[in-house]
Formats: structure tokens, sequence, C-alpha cells
């Protein structure tokens, strides 16, 4: 059985978009391991991460508490050998293994369970998942680095978010091994508020009838309502933040080409806020979180993918094939 060690130099750097790609492309039985659970969502009452939970329903695999089993903790962690038995478990029958990484580049360095220390104990070259931006190419040649001394094997480079860059003749010319470029995908930017509801559990008070709307870009109400409205007007299909007692930036919302209102600190909109979102099936969201957490938790939904989303599956799958050098993977 052949395996493989996917790692990525920083948060968002396109590591589960190239698991997934992978996933696709084999031609045989795949199989997915990512042995910690970092971006949680809740399935059926249950609390998953988000990849693992879209690889078990896209690829038809185990149950998605088994393909990511640990939580990191930097005061009890798990022991290595609880990873390799999980590891072993679901590699029963696979013909490849995909094992991804933490998405940041030192968790576990302080107990031996880093990158580099679990793709040593389950025997996988390692794919460094990275963009083109100055930092990452310098975290890319440090990783490098890093693996000589363990005698580790590199398999090579994933350039994320970029097509034809200067970035790949540069580390080609200091010998490193390029698997391909994967061009920006505008698609994957995009998520419904569907997704929004189940990733904050929050309660739908109006506008049902929009949870498929699409969702490009978020704005937060936090401002007066003349600058809120210039603003407004040149965002498209947007996700809209703002406090329950912000009437005035609400409608004023609803006046434009909006997907959804999010409505922070418990606060309910007046009546009728309520009534004109019905009436354009405009969803309206209320959580009792603040405006700074459920801002970063729709920011975290930008990378995700979900796997009811057959356009967007296609589009990684079509775009990991025409991007890397699959063959060079599968050796």
């Amino acid at each position: 059985m052949k395996n493989v060690y996917l790692a990525s130099v920083g948060a968002r750097s396109g590591k589960s978009v190239i698991s997934l790609g992978l996933a696709m492309n084999y031609p045989g039985k795949v199989g997915f391991y990512k042995p910690f659970r970092e971006s949680l969502i809740k399935v059926n009452d249950e609390i998953l991460d988000q990849d693992a939970s879209m690889m078990a329903e896209v690829l038809k695999l185990e149950d998605g508490r088994k393909l990511s089993p640990f939580i990191y903790d930097i005061f009890e962690p798990a022991g290595m050998d609880d990873i390799k038995k999980g590891y072993k478990e679901l590699s029963k029958g696979k013909e490849f293994m995909i094992i991804e990484g933490s998405k940041e580049f030192t968790n576990g360095w302080a107990h031996k369970l880093s990158h580099l220390d679990i793709a040593e104990a389950l025997k996988a070259p390692i794919i460094l998942v990275s963009t083109s931006s100055i930092q990452s190419i310098d975290t890319v040649f440090m990783f490098r680095e890093l693996c000589e001394q363990r005698g580790l094997d590199m398999l090579g480079i994933v350039l994320n978010k970029c097509s034809e860059c200067p970035e790949r003749k540069l580390l080609e010319g200091r010998g490193m091994k390029v698997l391909g470029e994967i061009p920006m995908i505008p698609e994957l930017g995009t998520f419904r508020v569907s997704e929004i509801s189940q990733k904050m559990d929050a309660k739908v008070i109006a506008g049902a009838g929009g949870m498929d709307n699409i969702v490009e870009t978020m704005l937060v109400g936090a401002m007066s309502t003349q600058t809120a409205i210039r603003y407004m007007r040149r965002s498209k299909r947007k996700a809209v933040i703002t406090g329950g007692d912000r009437t005035e930036i609400q409608l004023a919302a609803l006046s434009t080409d909006t997907s959804c209102m999010i409505v922070t600190g418990g606060i309910r909109p007046s009546h009728t806020v309520i009534a004109r979102a019905n009436e354009l099936n405009v969803p309206v969201l209320i959580t009792s979180e603040d405006t700074l957490h459920v801002t970063e938790t729709i920011e975290g939904l930008i990378a995700r993918i979900d796997p009811q989303d057959k356009d967007k599956i296609e589009l990684v799958r079509k775009n990991v094939r025409l991007g890397m050098d699959l063959e060079s993977v599968w050796r």
C-alpha cells in the first residue's frame, strides 16, 4: 500500500483542496486520515473535523470520527502509538492513503507530534502545499532543510493559488521538485447560507426560503448608515453581520444585493425587518455570539467545501488533475 503525507506552510495554504483532488483522481481504493481535528462542525449532533466529514461523505469512507479522532492538547497529547493504531485500522483494504497534517506548521512540535514526526512514524513521503507569498516560500526552504536533517522523503511542493508564477523557477533552480501549480479557483471562495447556519448553530428567524443563497462577500455593519449604504451597494451576494438593534443598517442591507444577515448579541430585529426579509427570502440568522466571533467563523468557511456541492468538487478534481504531476505522487 502506498501513502502520502500532506503538510502545509500555514493555515489556508490549500492542503484540504489538494487532499480532495488527489482522492478524486486516484484510480483505486483510497483512504483518508487526519489525526488531529481542527475546524469543527456539527453533523447530526456530533462535533467533527470539517475536512474529515467532507472526505467521509464524498469518498463514502468510514465514520468521520475515525478519520480524525484526536484533538491536540498540549498538556495531555495523544500518543504516537494511538495515531499509528488509527492509521492502521483505516488503511485496511486501501491501495492509497492520504494523511493530512495540521494547518499550523508548528502544531505538535512540543511532543514530537509535528508534520515531520507523524510522516516519519507512518513511513509516508511528504508533499508540502504552499502559496507563492514570500513568507511561504521561505518556509518551504526551512521545511526542506528540516526534512534533510531527519532523512525524510520530501516528495515535492505543490504551489496553490498560483499559475505560471516565478517562484516555481526559484524552487526548481534550488533543486526542489515542484509537483505542480493549482490556479486560483474563485468558486471555492463562495458558500451557501445554510453552511453558515450549520457552522454557527444559529437560529433562522426569517427568510428561510433563501437558505441556498450563495455568499460571495462579507460586510460588518458597524459603521454609520450612510457609509454602510455606500459599501453595501458595491458588494454583491453578501452576508451582513450586525447587531440586532441596528434597524437602519438591516433595512439598508435588504435594499441591496444581500444573501443573508447575521444578527449578533441575541437581540431580535424589529418586526419591520423580519417582514421585509420574509418578503425577499433573505435569511436572518440570530446568534448570541459577538461580531468578532461570527466574522472569524464566516472567514473559516471560505476554505470549506460542502460535500453536497458537486460543482465545486468537480472543479477541484479537474484542476488537480491538470495542474499536478499525479504519476509522481502515485509512484
